[in-house]
């Protein structure tokens, strides 16, 4: 039995060196033994084909089923119970997630945090009249903040519930409302109001969260066309807009919302985040007016250098390697289904993902697949979701991606950055994100 483990490694570690040596358009199916083999980083957490949640490593091992109880189809008696929305907390050892069950008269929402070293989960949070459809970790892994519905439906509410289950904390109301933790936990940049529903023009601000209450200071400048503003990872800078004699500007704020520089400028619309060494920012050109999103052209810039470096073509999301080397981008790609009994077609969405080498500026197709809807849905807020969670693994060789296949049942696989390895199915699933660590 052990020579014949010795054999089945050393002829995956050879698997491994000629796949480092292929062409770029080159893929080789992966060993079944390599899943087992490879190094583990970091954890990943999804939505069952169940509904359930489940986390496992990225082999598909250690799988921990986090709930048991949903019912995603209609029962007789028209109860459900759906859980969605895992967030990790930065450091990986806990995650949030959102349970919504009851029927279509009576629906509660309650948010779950699963301590993943304990082996428990509380719920920290409750309510029949609000839910949250969006969390977001502060950055001590002390509170989740997230956005919920309100009974009005015509704003949004922004509020925090400490993960040890104490009483949450309305913060701030605004519709649409997007927003980015100071790296100490107790400071917020906002950009919310203007919707034709809320009672709130649009407007930047700080919050505060003291001890002795919620301060608000609002910032003196008029935005260009965006949704999320992002705090640096270090916490010095903080990227805005700013509409400036007619023109849409990407601008570089210190950590008091004071101008600094102009990185860069956008037709439309844009959405951005930072690399993890707060040195450089990538952006989309927005091209086409959207309801929600940006889709055009990736520019990454050194905010120390002005180093630019430019893809040519249609973006519509992007994620951060964990180094700052690589990003991640997906291009849009409509496809025609052929004509049924009736004579109409369908389209679906494609999405071709692609590896940017920030260094060289070199870019590489990976594959195109058709996103599960969850996935999809998360697309046009990637720019909000991409500082509350990643399809990073931590040690930046792999991504998880949530896909529908040939049949339409949807799955989770692992992808090698390389490009030279074939993705690997880890589960069926509907959404999955990796922890950050």
């Amino acid at each position: 039995m052990k020579k014949i483990l010795s054999y089945a490694l050393v002829f995956t570690l050879i698997a491994l060196i000629i796949s480092s040596c292929l062409p770029q358009d080159v893929q080789v199916p992966q060993s079944p033994l390599l899943s087992t083999l490879e190094r583990k980083a970091g954890l990943i957490a999804y939505i069952g084909i169940d509904g359930n949640i489940y986390i496992a490593d990225q082999g598909g091992g250690n799988i921990s089923q986090l709930t048991a109880d949903a019912v995603i189809t209609a029962s007789e008696t028209g109860e459900f119970n759906f859980y969605q929305l895992p967030t990790w907390s930065l450091d990986g050892n806990q995650l949030a997630f959102v349970g919504t069950s009851g029927t279509s008269a009576n629906t509660t929402a309650k948010l779950f945090v699963a301590n993943i070293n304990a082996g428990k989960t509380n719920e920290i949070y409750s309510s029949e009249t609000e839910y949250p459809f969006y969390l977001y970790w502060s950055p001590d892994d002390a509170n989740v903040s997230f956005l919920s519905t309100s009974v009005t439906q015509q704003s949004l509410i922004l509020q925090t519930a400490p993960t040890d289950g104490g009483e949450r904390t309305i913060i701030d109301t605004g519709s649409p409302y997007y927003w980015s933790w100071a790296p100490n936990g107790r400071t917020l940049i906002t950009h919310s109001g203007g919707a034709s529903t809320s009672p709130v023009p649009e407007h930047l601000a700080f919050i505060q969260l003291q001890d002795s209450g919620i301060i608000e200071d609002s910032l003196d400048v008029l935005p260009a066309s965006f949704q999320a503003p992002a705090w640096s990872p270090d916490g010095s800078h903080i990227l805005l807009t700013r509409l400036e004699d007619s023109k849409n500007e990407l601008i570089l704020t210190n950590g008091a919302g004071t101008y600094k520089k102009t990185l860069g400028g956008f037709e439309l619309n844009t959405a951005f985040g930072w690399s993890s060494d707060s040195k450089k920012v990538a952006f989309i050109d927005g091209i086409q007016a959207m309801n929600a999103g940006a889709i055009g052209g990736l520019n990454v810039v050194n905010i120390e250098t002005d180093e630019k470096v430019s893809v040519d073509e249609t973006v519509i999301a992007f994620f951060w390697s964990p180094d700052g080397e690589k990003i991640a981008y997906f291009i849009p790609q409509l496809v025609s289904d052929s004509a049924d009994s009736t004579g109409s077609t369908a389209q679906r969405l494609l999405l071709q993902l692609n590896m940017l080498d920030v260094k060289t500026g070199e870019s590489r197709e990976l594959f195109t697949y058709q996103p599960t809807e969850q996935f999809r849905n998360t697309l046009p807020y990637f720019d909000q979701y991409h500082q509350s969670n990643t399809i990073w693994s931590p040690d930046n060789n792999n991504l998880v991606l949530s896909f529908l296949d040939q049949d339409g049942n949807p799955g989770i696989a692992i992808v090698a950055v390389s490009g030279q390895l074939e993705p690997r199915i880890l589960a069926q699933g509907y959404l999955a994100f990796w922890s950050w660590k």
